[in-house]
């Protein structure tokens, strides 16, 4: 018996086969933590990078929305689509929303806490993720000409007791403060003024003409399209840029015709085009100044060039202001536009704006050889119709009121279509005035049908969140966290 207690005790003490379950048992332990960590941190990885994506997509639109009253909602909306609140069962804190250095600088935070999985069995329940990204509004080498509607429509009331042009002159410094920020000088910005009715006044904002000063410049030899005859001269009036066929009235007040013949075709004519133009009947190398034939008599409203007994109407008092970079001369320009009348010739303004949008005479304070990257842009607002009226930039040739309509809106379509062949953006702005012929001229003027090239704005609440859309849109964003 002694010699069998000996022999087990031998062969349980000499038995190695029990040893391996708690090595095998820890090692299993070491595993699982090991895979249960792996997917846990993989969790986490996909949740910070779904974040950080997230927030790069929001903080470029909210960018865009930099200016609307309701971008801090938008932004939240638009980070709630691109990440769920269900997205691996996280708790999301944020974003939080920052805007520095006078409104150049958007930055969003967020973080997100998921449930782990596996970590939970070594006392991690949970795991935090971070993220952070900004977006810097930059305004590099833009010029921008603003065209507003003067005609006498532009004096009636659009809601709350305020007038059309008051509204409109409160939203364009909306844009012209957005753009420049709190800069009184931006060097990579230019913003000209252009005002317009039936024509437009050609001289330069605040200028005053003197007959006396006028100024003849030598040309090479051209035939006046007008006359016929032979011309080597031009006159360059004192208090404007752009040259004339004929020497101005001692009383001109600034205004010219179109470069337009009434004979049937429109080879003959440059009303669209920026370049001098030779046709078969003469040379367009100037413009004609409109003469008492065009402006109402002292003391009167008809004038020569009057349809039967139709009223003639004066020249705007508002000259052109180039582009500049200084922000009070532009606000100065702006906020003078308080005396609307005349009738609508909206490929008037659009053609000025141009001109003075381009760096070619007469207007050419554009870099014709810009040092880096530029956008041009237009933007043109009207409250009505193209309306022709005795005087007006086309003589009434279309026949007078609505019934020269249909002639002058394919003018400015092809005006339209020439400016956009030349990469300038049009930003068409339809203001209270919710007709459906005029909505769909404006679409076709404009860069894209859609917003924010083409907008309509009943009012002007709609007006001011108009200009700041276009003026977000005008401002280039980028990554810059």
């Amino acid at each position: 018996m002694w010699s069998r207690l000996v022999f087990h005790i031998r062969a349980v003490v000499h038995n190695r086969a029990g040893g391996v379950i708690p090595l095998v048992a820890g090692g299993i332990i070491m595993l699982v933590a090991s895979v249960g960590l792996a997917t846990d941190a993989a969790r986490g990885y996909m949740a910070k990078a779904r974040l950080s994506q997230a927030l790069d997509a929001v903080a470029l639109a909210g960018g865009r929305a930099m200016f609307s009253p309701t971008r801090d909602d938008d932004i939240r909306m638009y980070f709630l689509a691109n990440f769920p609140t269900d997205f691996l069962g996280a708790t999301v804190t944020g974003p939080t929303i920052t805007i520095t250095q006078n409104d150049e600088i958007l930055t969003l935070d967020a973080s997100a806490t998921i449930p782990t999985t596996f970590m939970q069995l070594l006392g991690h329940k949970t795991l935090r993720v971070s993220s952070s990204t900004e977006v810097t509004r930059l305004t590099q080498l833009l010029d921008v000409v603003i065209a507003i509607d003067m005609s006498g429509s532009m004096t009636g009331g659009v809601g709350g007791g305020v007038k059309r042009i008051d509204a409109a002159r409160d939203a364009a410094k909306i844009l012209v403060g957005i753009l420049f920020g709190q800069n009184a000088i931006q060097n990579k910005l230019k913003i000209g003024v252009v005002p317009w009715n039936g024509k437009v006044n050609v001289t330069l904002n605040g200028s005053v003409f003197d007959a006396t000063q006028t100024t003849t410049s030598v040309v090479n030899a051209f035939t006046n399209p007008l006359t016929g005859l032979a011309q080597n001269q031009v006159f360059i009036p004192n208090n404007s840029p752009v040259a004339l066929l004929s020497a101005p009235p001692a009383n001109w007040e600034g205004c010219v015709y179109s470069r337009y013949l009434d004979n049937g075709t429109t080879a003959d004519d440059a009303d669209v085009i920026l370049a001098d133009h030779s046709t078969g009947l003469g040379d367009w190398v100037a413009w004609e100044p409109v003469g008492p034939e065009g402006e109402p008599f002292p003391g009167a409203t008809h004038c020569t060039s009057a349809v039967g007994n139709n009223e003639c109407r004066p020249c705007l008092t508002h000259g052109i202001t180039p582009l500049q970079s200084t922000r009070a001369t532009i606000d100065t320009a702006i906020d003078e536009l308080v005396s609307p009348e005349g009738v609508t010739n909206i490929t008037q303004g659009l053609a000025w704006a141009w001109r003075v949008l381009s760096p070619t005479a007469p207007f050419t304070e554009a870099d014709a050889n810009p040092p880096g990257r530029r956008q041009q842009a237009l933007i043109l607002l009207t409250d009505g119709e193209n309306f022709a009226g005795s005087g007006d930039g086309y003589k009434t040739v279309f026949g007078y009121g609505a019934s020269g309509r249909p002639a002058m809106n394919d003018r400015l379509r092809a005006l339209a279509t020439n400016i956009k062949a030349t990469d300038v953006a049009i930003y068409a702005i339809q203001f209270a005035n919710n007709g459906g012929p005029l909505q769909t001229l404006m679409k076709e003027i404009a860069t894209s049908p859609d917003a924010p090239f083409y907008n309509y704005a009943p009012d002007a609440q709609a007006l001011e969140q108009v200009f700041r859309e276009v003026a977000s849109h005008l401002s280039e964003l980028r990554l810059s966290k």
